[in-house]
């Protein structure tokens, strides 16, 4: 079967729990958006507010993962017992303002009604936007340090070393930048 992308829509304070707790689910406990979703296929939260019904405006995609169990499960005992799948989530994640990439997604161009499309509280996404999501959400990696950079020059991972030049520095290049 096919791997397929989601968008979950939460508020933050409940996908934090999510994150937190390594699973997902749709709103109100529903088992219509989870029961769609399967091994590997992959999951990212949408935030447009921190907390519902009031809270400050978010509209941050907060986190991407991928799912990790065969069958939706009921969590909970008495009472509220929402509807589950277990998730692996970044190990570190970022919230990526949604305004920046609008252009980019499949989901929001030329469409500025798209919000619309949120309301049911998950939606199937476009590879592509899933990617974009998830190259969002990922931190940085550090700069590397002066070892570092000893290293991957030491080891020929460079193309091409610092020459020092001052046209170098004048044109705003770094001459310790890494060039594959």
């Amino acid at each position: 079967m096919a791997i397929r992308y989601w968008l979950v829509v939460q508020p933050f304070d409940r996908a934090l729990a999510m994150v937190e707790g390594g699973f997902v689910q749709a709103p109100w406990g529903a088992l219509e958006g989870v029961e769609q979703m399967r091994v590997s296929d992959g999951v990212t939260l949408y935030c447009p507010r921190e907390v519902n019904p009031d809270g400050e405006p978010l509209r941050s995609v907060v986190q991407a993962g991928y799912v990790l169990d065969d069958e939706p499960y009921r969590a909970g005992g008495r009472g509220s017992s929402p509807w589950r799948r277990e998730v692996q989530w970044m190990r570190e994640a970022r919230p990526a303002l949604i305004r920046p990439l609008r252009d980019l997604l499949d989901l929001t161009r030329n469409d500025k009604y798209w919000g619309e499309r949120l309301r049911a509280g998950w939606l199937e996404l476009s590879r592509r936007d899933f990617e974009i999501f998830e190259d969002a959400v990922r931190r940085p990696s550090p700069e590397p340090s002066a070892l570092g950079m000893g290293l991957i020059r030491e080891t020929g991972l460079t193309q091409s070393e610092p020459s020092g030049d001052q046209r170098d520095r004048d044109q705003g290049e770094d001459p310790y930048s890494i060039r594959f």
